[in-house]
């Protein structure tokens, strides 16, 4: 009796140490599966930054700058930017070439048009241009260059970037780029199209006296966008109805825009050009506009004029074709070939 006793006691405890076994040897091995904490991380301060590899750039035509870029998807924390940023543009004068300026205006002037030494590192001053971006997009803003940065001789112009979150706060602007401020070239003038055999006939007025008594002219630089396709009926089967569907094939392959550049290299203004590769049954729209080279402060740079307002022209094969050349008579004999038969 006692031994039966002593035995159900040893069973009872052998089972509460193996249920206690068991549970230490699951919470140590759920303690060894967790990693030690690491140091508690600072709150993200969701600052965009414009990036280098953003692609910064500025284009001066006519009285305007256009600064492009890309606006970034992440913060400097790595996050993903919520909602709409305000990108801010800032343009200043650099070194030398903002002397006239700065004069006239006096010393005190010089801290709000931002009057720089190019690499300068510095808060981004004198904005221009305020306006909303998408993250993640293509970007850009305009300025409008006031009356004294539009003439006189070449000054050279440094903008910046700087993105601001939803409470103001900036990482700071991006690198420099440039644009050449003073006269630019005049727009092109009395811009027209006519379709030819050979292509597109692209006409304007001519710069007087470019080119000519070592007078250095300005090149002339178009843009063409393709607006239509060739309309061809499947039903038409003749020689013209044919050639249409061909072209509008063609069509379909070439780029939606090309540029077209005419009178480089100091050349004389001929006053046009021909667009040797335009299809025929397409529609065109072309744009002009005037490019000046300047150096300013060891850089050599592009002023361009207003762009010309869109000429559209179709091209179409309503030409007779050339009248035969180099014809010989050939002396035969009566009744040879197939016609004698």
């Amino acid at each position: 009796m006692q031994i039966s006793i002593k035995m159900a006691a040893w069973g009872r405890a052998r089972n509460i140490c193996g249920l206690n076994g068991a549970m230490a040897l699951v919470f140590s091995v759920a303690l060894a599966g967790c990693a030690s904490p690491g140091p508690p991380l600072p709150p993200s301060l969701n600052l965009p930054e414009i990036p280098v590899a953003s692609g910064v750039s500025a284009v001066r035509t006519g009285a305007t700058v256009t600064v492009r870029w890309t606006t970034p998807e992440r913060t400097t924390d790595g996050l993903l930017i919520k909602g709409m940023v305000e990108a801010e543009v800032c343009r200043e004068m650099v070194g030398a070439a903002a002397g006239p300026v700065a004069a006239a205006r006096g010393a005190a002037a010089q801290s709000v048009t931002g009057v720089v030494t190019a690499g300068e590192s510095r808060p981004c001053s004198a904005v221009v241009a305020k306006v909303p971006v998408q993250p993640g997009a293509a970007s850009e803003a305009m300025d409008t260059l006031p009356a004294e940065l539009t003439s006189g001789p070449p000054r050279l112009l440094a903008y910046r970037v700087q993105l601001k979150n939803a409470a103001g706060r900036t990482a700071g602007a991006s690198g420099e780029v440039f644009a050449a401020g003073g006269d630019a070239p005049g727009a092109v003038t009395n811009f027209r199209a006519r379709g030819a055999k050979v292509g597109v006939v692209l006409q304007w007025t001519a710069e007087k006296g470019a080119g000519k008594g070592g007078v250095s002219g300005d090149a002339v630089e178009l843009e063409r966008t393709t607006v239509g396709q060739a309309e061809s009926s499947r039903k038409d089967t003749s020689v013209k109805g044919r050639t249409d569907q061909i072209a509008g094939l063609a069509a379909l392959k070439e780029p939606s825009e090309i540029r077209l550049r005419a009178g480089e290299n100091g050349a004389a203004d001929a006053g046009g050009v021909v667009d040797r590769s335009a299809q025929m049954g397409q529609a065109y729209s072309y744009t002009a506009w005037r490019v000046r080279e300047v150096q300013v402060g060891g850089r050599q740079m592009e002023a361009r004029s207003a762009v010309s307002p869109a000429v559209t022209v179709k091209a179409e094969d309503i030409f007779p074709p050339d009248a035969p050349a180099g014809l010989v008579a050939v002396p035969g004999l009566a009744g040879e070939g197939a016609a004698a038969r």
